[in-house]
């Protein structure tokens, strides 16, 4: 019996240990983005994963956008990587900028220059990562979580709904690779990917 309970506080203090390093790799990549050193940022970013992610979720509300191509795609492949792909592309690396990653963690804002205007198109908004850490330790654990042995999430509440901030484990360092948008966000980048597209969904479906 001893011996369980020692076994069972010995888990219990790996697994809090554990959790505590991917928050703090967290927090630290806040903290990187709140000094404005895009580079330093980048180095905490797995871009190709984070544009994957992205990517994923924009085929899946185009296609529930324009059903004509359920049968068209599958939805592994799906719009970023077929149909449009070059729009949904461009769009993602337009967006997925160092400069707009740190704006993005730092501010909670992306933007894109609009032709004809002086400011920047803002895509979307969210909570900056900091604000995950500014209530405390405790609320920070209670908005985050395991979605794998070596992927973390800590969730950020907006008025457009819940983004969930992914982090991988690349050797000793957490790494964002991952972005979960609110259905309207996505809802929203598909429709300024079709409008690239430029008629798309009009000569397929005639």
């Amino acid at each position: 019996m001893r011996r369980f309970i020692r076994a069972a506080i010995v888990l219990v203090i790996l697994v809090a240990g554990y959790w505590g390093w991917a928050l703090v790799g967290a927090a630290q990549l806040a903290s990187v983005a709140s000094e404005g050193d895009a580079e330093a940022v980048m180095q905490r970013v797995d871009l190709p994963a984070l544009r994957r992610s992205l990517g994923s979720q924009i085929s899946r509300a185009y296609l529930e956008q324009n059903p004509q191509f359920q049968k068209l795609l599958s939805l592994e492949k799906g719009f970023v990587g077929s149909v449009g792909g070059g729009a949904a592309d461009e769009l993602l690396r337009e967006v997925l900028t160092p400069e707009n990653i740190a704006a993005l963690l730092n501010k909670g804002r992306v933007g894109l220059p609009k032709a004809g205007a002086q400011d920047a198109q803002t895509l979307w908004r969210m909570p900056p990562l900091g604000e995950a850490f500014r209530m405390g330790p405790l609320q920070a654990l209670m908005n985050s979580r395991f979605d794998g042995p070596l992927s973390f999430v800590v969730d950020l509440d907006s008025a457009e709904g819940r983004y969930g901030v992914h982090l991988d484990l690349s050797g000793s360092t957490w790494r964002l690779s991952g972005l979960d948008l609110p259905a309207e966000v996505s809802a929203r980048l598909a429709r300024d990917i079709a409008e690239r597209v430029g008629g798309l969904t009009e000569r397929r479906g005639g």
